[in-house]
């Protein structure tokens, strides 16, 4: 009787770690998609100062979500987040427009919508960057929109 009961937890415990060694390694990053900007598909917007913005996306992963971070910062020196340096005349942010947020996410799909107000003092050029990764430390292709304050 003991060894039939020895039998079965070593089968059980061979079987558990089978299980174990066959599940496969998360090596995809998460996927931000469908960002809108009060209703509005795009990536750069002209804004005014007072504006409300209701900033919606979905992050897609095929294993669980971690976080998130959105964050506003100055586009003002010309600098780019996909390698390409604008060569655009710089010119002088007035003002100052600085928010991030980081939030916790769980499940495979998240949409949100943050909701942001246009400080009244600021005129220029930011960037709002949005970053995500999975339970896995995998992280998605930041997203950046970018607001012209006129």
């Amino acid at each position: 009787m003991k060894n039939q009961i020895l039998k079965s937890f070593l089968v059980l415990i061979g079987g558990a770690f089978i299980l174990q060694s066959c599940q496969q390694e998360d090596t995809n990053p998460p996927a931000i998609s469908s960002v809108s900007v009060n209703d509005v598909m795009g990536l750069d917007f002209l804004v005014q100062p007072g504006d409300s913005l209701a900033i919606r996306f979905t992050i897609i992963d095929d294993y669980p979500l971690s976080q998130m971070k959105a964050s506003i910062h100055d586009a003002a020196d010309g600098h780019s987040h996909n390698g390409v340096v604008d060569t655009a005349a710089v010119v002088p942010n007035v003002g100052l427009w600085v928010d991030t947020r980081i939030l916790a996410l769980s499940g495979t799909t998240v949409t949100k919508t943050l909701y942001y107000v246009v400080p009244d003092t600021i005129h220029g050029v930011w960037h709002w960057e949005l970053q995500a990764v999975d339970e896995s430390g995998n992280a998605a292709e930041e997203l950046v929109v970018e607001f012209d304050v006129q």
